[in-house]
């Protein structure tokens, strides 16, 4: 089965009727404002103002979008659903998707006529849209519990380096196994890396594509040491993007993008 048609077989969801009856903001809204969290200070040293791509699933049943500055989404009433935002910087040819998103759960981010979108939150919304993906009878997102999985990230349980910086953690990999055998906190690990050197191609300070990362200040020709994974991951300072992977890497500069 296709997600969409998850999607639509997921709006026939009585259970998420518990959990809407349980919110504290019981009034039934056309739509909801989405409120976006300002971006890290490093991000708006380095790329400026951003602008954002917004996807919600709506009354219908089907994923909706917008890349409006000031976004309204006519979210379902019945059944818990996520709400995803990618920033993105067109002017520099960085498109969306490329850095990590901001996200909320309805209804539990909802507060009056707003859903409130958080940095944290895309974690949420992304493993949310995985576990849907897998479509597991048993395992459905709308009745998983997040709540308590939230609280995870604040309880100490989790290791300090994905308390720091959730991304780390292969979240994919985690939805699928949970869709397969159940949720278990202890599958949330950092994913292996492996270390390469580059030389920098540009001076920084430099940002990667985690809001949670912390900028580097490395200058031009220096050795820097990077953790790779088997996926292309990115590099960004106010001259270009460093792409990079286990096995290669290459520059572009936001020159050569806009010529």
């Amino acid at each position: 089965m296709t997600t969409k048609k998850f999607l639509y077989r997921l709006a026939a969801a009585a259970a998420a009727l518990c959990m809407f009856a349980a919110c504290s903001e019981p009034v039934i809204r056309e739509s909801y404002r989405i409120k976006f969290p300002d971006l890290p200070d490093s991000w708006l040293e380095v790329l400026g103002e951003a602008s954002w791509h917004t996807e919600w699933i709506g009354k219908d049943g089907a994923i909706h979008s917008t890349e409006a500055e000031t976004a309204y989404a006519d979210l379902a009433q019945e059944w818990t659903s996520p709400v995803i935002a990618w920033p993105y910087w067109p002017d520099k040819g960085i498109r969306y998707g490329v850095m990590k998103p901001a996200g909320a759960i309805f209804p539990l981010d909802v507060s009056g006529g707003s859903i409130k979108l958080t940095w944290n939150g895309g974690v949420d919304a992304v493993f949310f849209l995985e576990l849907a993906a897998r479509n597991s009878e048993k395992r459905l997102p709308h009745n998983f519990n997040w709540v308590r999985f939230r609280e995870l990230f604040s309880g100490g349980v989790l290791s300090e380096d994905i308390l720091l910086d959730p991304w780390l953690a292969d979240w994919k990999a985690i939805a699928a196994k949970t869709a397969m055998s159940g949720f278990d906190r202890r599958r949330i690990n950092s994913q292996k890396r492996t270390s390469i050197s580059l030389t920098a191609p540009a001076c920084g300070p430099w940002v990667g594509t985690s809001p949670f990362m912390r900028a580097g200040n490395w200058q031009k020709d220096q050795t820097v040491t990077l953790k790779a994974g088997d996926t292309v991951d990115s590099y960004f300072c106010p001259e270009g993007v460093l792409r990079y992977s286990a096995s290669a890497w290459n520059w572009i500069s936001y020159y050569n993008h806009n010529q």
